[in-house]
């Protein structure tokens, strides 16, 4: 493997620059995942491979979580996929 020559450059400084820069992109890969996303019927359906129509039987049973924004129904789909997969082990 070649070496890598880089000139005028402090090694420790480039040390802590790139582990800066690393944590940095971990922060803001964490703190996109951490935030809660809400997709409607059909997409959630699509996520969970099911159709729509037993998501909305399941909604009406109880079985998986759901929100009402307005009129307009969402769903978180970590909570519904673990909703479904406790459903299952049952």
């Amino acid at each position: 493997m070649a070496d890598l020559l880089i000139r005028d450059t402090n090694r420790d400084e480039l040390i802590r620059d790139t582990a800066e820069a690393v944590a940095k992109l971990l922060r803001s890969e964490n703190a996109s995942e951490a935030m809660p996303m809400l997709v409607d019927g059909d997409e959630m359906a699509r996520l969970a491979g099911i159709s729509r129509p037993t998501i909305d039987r399941a909604v009406r049973s109880g079985l998986i979580p759901s929100i009402m924004v307005g009129r307009a129904r969402r769903f978180r789909p970590a909570a519904v996929i673990t909703a479904l997969e406790s459903a299952s082990r049952e």
